[in-house]
C-alpha cells in the first residue's frame, strides 16, 4: 500500500508536469477534468495527489495540432462567379425598352 501511494505526485509535481500554476491545476481538479486521489482524512481534511497516469491522459487529450503546418484549404479559393455589371445591365434594359416603345408607337 506504501508503494502505490509514493508514486502518486502533489498537486505542485502534477502542476510542474503540465507546466501550470497550482491553482489552475485545482480548477481543472474541481471541474472534473483531472481526476484525483484524496489521500486524507475525507472532505475536512482533504489531501490530493495525482496519478501520473491521469496527469499523461489529460495531456494526450489536450494535444493540439501545429498552427505553422499548412493544412490544405477544402474550399476553392478562386471563385467561378462571374462579376456582374449592373449599371449596363441596366443601361441595357432602358435600351431595350426605348427600342420597344419606339416600335410601339410606330405601329400605332
Amino acid at each position: 500500500m506504501a508503494d502505490a501511494h509514493c508514486d502518486l505526485l502533489k498537486p505542485s509535481e502534477a502542476a510542474r508536469r503540465l507546466a501550470i500554476c497550482e491553482d489552475h491545476l485545482r480548477e481543472l481538479t474541481n471541474d472534473g477534468l483531472i481526476p484525483y486521489v484524496n489521500v486524507g482524512r475525507g472532505r475536512k481534511r482533504e489531501h490530493r495527489r495525482y496519478d501520473p497516469a491521469d496527469v499523461e491522459a489529460y495531456k494526450e487529450a489536450r494535444k493540439c495540432r501545429s498552427t505553422s503546418v499548412a493544412v490544405p484549404t477544402p474550399i476553392p479559393t478562386t471563385s467561378t462567379i462571374a462579376v456582374i455589371d449592373f449599371q449596363a445591365r441596366r443601361d441595357a434594359r432602358v435600351v431595350a425598352t426605348r427600342k420597344n416603345t419606339s416600335a410601339n408607337s410606330r405601329r400605332s
